[in-house]
């Protein structure tokens, strides 16, 4: 049984995804949760409160996710190439919370404020600042470092959701990995 934020969070990550986030009102949102608007607005006191709820909410499953799959032990190009694969593997895995994550990243309710204040940024950023400290990243701003590959498994999720035969091709997928560290490396 659903707790009544999750049920929130779910009825309006299915009416974002059809309808947009200014097309969908919060009392559409409250109605297809099954609950009242004043239930809503107890958990979201605005919808943008709910939209960040959203965005947060991915990110930890996204950190969780992640970091269960790194060894203390890897090299920091294991480590990327960890954080790199368990982030494609996640999105394909979790489309909607992909497409979620997309509409957010390029709606005016995101900022890189937001950003940086999520743990699963801020231990990408600290990977970025070991790579520019060990020599091994190009010298530019950490967070643009992070940015970059996360564009880069944007657009490889994409590839590979129009492109299913390639989703289990580890060769593939380590040439798609290659392309992004050639992107951020000395």
């Amino acid at each position: 049984m659903l707790d009544k934020r999750t049920k929130l969070m779910n009825a309006a990550k299915v009416l974002f995804s059809e309808n947009g986030f200014y097309a969908t009102p919060t009392a559409k949102i409250a109605k297809e949760a099954g609950v009242s608007n004043g239930i809503l607005f107890h958990y979201f006191p605005t919808k943008a409160d709910l939209i960040h709820a959203m965005y947060y909410d991915i990110k930890d499953r996204i950190f969780i996710y992640s970091v269960s799959q790194i060894y203390k032990e890897a090299t920091l190009k294991e480590s990327i190439y960890t954080l790199w694969l368990a982030a494609v593997e996640w999105n394909l895995e979790n489309a909607e919370d992909f497409e979620f994550t997309l509409q957010f990243e390029n709606s005016p309710y995101f900022s890189t404020e937001i950003e940086k204040k999520h743990k699963y940024v801020q231990m990408s950023i600290e990977l970025a600042e070991q790579g520019r400290i060990q020599n091994v990243f190009k010298d530019i701003n950490t967070l643009l470092l992070f940015q970059i590959m996360s564009r880069l498994v944007e657009t490889n999720v994409k590839f590979l959701k129009h492109n299913p035969t390639f989703q289990n091709d580890v060769e593939f997928k380590n040439k798609l990995f290659e392309i992004a560290w050639d992107a951020i490396k000395k």
